[in-house]
């Protein structure tokens, strides 16, 4: 899988779609990243991204690099048109701009945007929903009111000072008896301090209206550790390095880690354990990852495919032909799958099944190099 792909002289990573709101009154856009993948069938993981415009490339960015790592995600862009009326739960007569519309906009992503979604694209039902800063604030007001719409939830330094901290009291009331089976929640905390102020004095200053964000959300993430056996599981990182302005691509990473910390499959276990049963490894793996997702995940090819070459490097050729055969069919369009096949059979002596497997991965995608490996078979 390739994180872009050309069209002509371009590098394109998503399409721009629009759809109407009838919610909202108004045509909404938003820009959708789909991996590359062989399998026409597979279907991904949701994550649904606010400010769009300002944070879709590098979400992108951080799934390609980390794929393997992290389960291949679709990723929607929510590009705003209003923005403080959309991002915020509550309406302040002071504020300078629109603001209330929060409800209606988590409707209308609800309602009309995930189906939108669902319809379109390959999605699978575990959706992911993350927001920096009024995007963080609209993120805790679907945790708090909305738990059941997404799986997981990402709050980049939330602007819970919002409307005299109403949500952030809503949150502190409601989490000693919420139940939130199977949810995920992460939060990211900036450096808003000046020189000096650490995280235990920021909470009674009240000199400095940079330090608000923090002054808000400390409370919000201690009433989290406080709360126990609800169901949820919890993490937080503070990032002394990072402002409020900067902390959204270190906070992504560090979130997407947390939310899919059982998913990657870690093949150093077999350099320590080389007698290992591989297969029922994977197998146990992925039907966790399944069970955390809610839907069967199918092994990743790449993994597979480097689990096979492995084997076959320590000489184990049995298992190696059982990973090969496994990407086969797991995943039948793909050229590779029949290439590497191709390996193994060379390496096995078995020219005619190798001169198969290449002339099968050349029917589904042509190549150089494996046209010039059937050319050496059939020598």
């Amino acid at each position: 899988m390739q994180c872009v792909h050309a069209q002509a002289d371009k590098i394109v990573i998503g399409n721009i779609d629009t759809l109407y709101s009838t919610i909202l009154g108004e045509k909404r856009t938003v820009w959708v990243y789909v991996p590359e993948t062989a399998d026409k069938k597979q279907r991904f993981p949701v994550l649904y991204l606010l400010d769009g415009e300002d944070h879709f490339h590098s979400a992108v960015a951080i799934d390609r690099q980390l794929s393997g790592v992290l389960p291949d995600v679709i990723i929607v862009g929510i590009v705003n048109t209003v923005r403080e009326r959309d991002l915020t739960p509550t309406h302040v007569e002071a504020s300078a701009h629109e603001s209330g519309g929060g409800e209606k906009f988590l409707q209308f992503i609800e309602q009309e945007l995930m189906p939108y979604i669902n319809k379109k694209y390959p999605a699978a039902p575990y959706k992911v929903f993350s927001g920096h800063s009024l995007g963080g604030l609209t993120v805790v007001n679907a945790f708090v009111h909305h738990n059941s719409m997404f799986n997981a939830y990402i709050a980049l330094d939330p602007s819970l000072w919002w409307d005299n901290k109403k949500l952030l009291h809503q949150a502190q009331a409601m989490l000693p008896t919420a139940r939130f089976y199977n949810k995920v929640l992460f939060a990211a905390i900036a450096n808003n301090m000046p020189p000096g102020m650490d995280t235990a004095a920021v909470q009674y200053d009240t000199l400095n209206s940079n330090t608000l964000v923090t002054r808000s959300t400390l409370p919000f993430i201690h009433a989290l550790n406080n709360t126990r056996n609800n169901g949820l599981r919890f993490g937080y990182q503070y990032f002394p390095g990072e402002r409020h302005g900067t902390v959204e691509l270190l906070g992504e990473y560090y979130a997407l880690h947390f939310v899919f910390n059982y998913y990657h499959f870690d093949t150093h276990v077999l350099d320590e354990n080389p007698n290992l049963d591989i297969d029922s490894l994977v197998t146990d793996h992925f039907n966790t990852v399944s069970k955390n997702l809610g839907y069967t995940v199918l092994p990743g090819e790449d993994l597979i495919n480097n689990l096979a070459y492995t084997c076959m490097g320590v000489n184990k050729m049995h298992e190696a032909y059982k990973f090969f055969k496994m990407n086969i069919d797991n995943y039948p369009t793909s050229s590779n799958a029949y290439d590497s096949m191709g390996d193994y059979y060379v390496s096995m002596g078995n020219k005619e099944k190798a001169a198969e497997s290449f002339q099968k991965s050349l029917d589904l995608h042509e190549t150089a190099d494996t046209r010039r490996k059937l050319n050496e078979v059939k020598k």
